[in-house]
C-alpha cells in the first residue's frame, strides 16, 4: 500500500490522450458538417430531390456520432477530474474516498471507451454509405 499513488498516477496520462483524441474527431466532424451543409445550400436541394436522402442519411449518423462523442468527451473530463481528486485523498491518507473516487474515475473512463468504440462502429457505417454510393455509380 506505499505505492498507492502509483494507482492513479498510471491512469493520470492516459486520460488526457483519449481526450486528445476525442478532440481530433470532434474537429473532423464538424468539419464534414460544415462542407455538407455547404453542399445542400450550394445545391439549393430539398426533400424532394433525390441526392437529399443520401445526405439525410449522414445528417442522421452524423447527429448520432456527435452525441456519442460529446458523451465520451464529457466522461473523460469527468474522469480526469476524478482522478486528480483521488489523488488528493491518497495524499491526505483518506483511502476511503480515495478507493470510491478512483473507481469512480476508472468507471467513467471505462464507459468513455466503450462509447468511443460504439462512435467508431457508426463512423464505419457512414463511410460504407459513400462506399455504396461509388457502387451505384
Amino acid at each position: 500500500m506505499d505505492n498507492i499513488f502509483l494507482l492513479p498516477a498510471a491512469l493520470f496520462p492516459a486520460i488526457p490522450l483519449m481526450m486528445i483524441s476525442f478532440g481530433n474527431r470532434y474537429m473532423s466532424m464538424a468539419s464534414l458538417i460544415r462542407k455538407i451543409h455547404d453542399e445542400v445550400i450550394a445545391k439549393k436541394l430539398t426533400r424532394k430531390d433525390k441526392a437529399t436522402n443520401r445526405y439525410l442519411k449522414q445528417i442522421t449518423l452524423l447527429r448520432q456520432r456527435l452525441l456519442l462523442n460529446r458523451a465520451t468527451s464529457t466522461l473523460a473530463a469527468l474522469s480526469f477530474i476524478a482522478n486528480l481528486v483521488a489523488m488528493y485523498f491518497v495524499y491526505n491518507n483518506d483511502m476511503f474516498w480515495f478507493a470510491w473516487v478512483f473507481v469512480g474515475s476508472l468507471t467513467a473512463f471505462g464507459i468513455s471507451l466503450i462509447l468511443y468504440i460504439v462512435e467508431i462502429q457508426l463512423s464505419t457505417t457512414a463511410l460504407d454509405t459513400h462506399l455504396q454510393d461509388l457502387e451505384d455509380l
